[in-house]
């Protein structure tokens, strides 16, 4: 039997991460966009590691110089920079303009599995990666 507990996590994700760019905005009103990112993100990470430490992972045992290390530490790099694009983005922009060009990040990492990490593109993906572009060329117009 296959383990559906990847789909409720997604959905659980998509649920939440779905409240966040209305909130932002709301904020962004008055709160500038490099002090709600560094907000929120410094509430993520008091989170992700309270999470953690409750699950019994201690970080000193999974981090050094190993390549998966320096492959984590790239990540939360190229992650800065995106979620503070993002967030600028929002405070500059209508959502519901920002958000569907920000989501297309979604159909391009599926893209670089394919190139990148030797996943398989069946027709019906690669189908599903041209919906998702064409979607965003609509919902990102004026």
């Amino acid at each position: 039997m296959v383990s559906l507990s990847w789909l409720l996590w997604s959905l659980i994700a998509l649920f939440f991460y779905s409240l966040m760019p209305p909130l932002v905005k709301s904020a962004m009103r008055v709160i500038p966009s490099y002090v709600a990112v560094t907000v929120t993100n410094a509430i993520l990470v008091l989170t992700a590691f309270l999470v953690a430490e409750a699950q019994g992972y201690r970080f000193q045992e999974h981090l050094s110089l190993s390549r998966p290390s320096l492959m984590l530490y790239a990540a939360g790099l190229v992650l800065a920079v995106a979620i503070i694009a993002y967030y600028r983005a929002l405070e500059l922009g209508a959502i519901s303009s920002v958000v569907p060009i920000y989501g297309m990040h979604l159909a391009l990492s599926s893209l670089w599995g394919f190139l990148l990490m030797g996943e398989r593109p069946t027709p019906l993906k690669l189908l599903g990666l041209l919906f998702a572009l064409l979607a965003i060329l609509l919902l990102s117009r004026p």
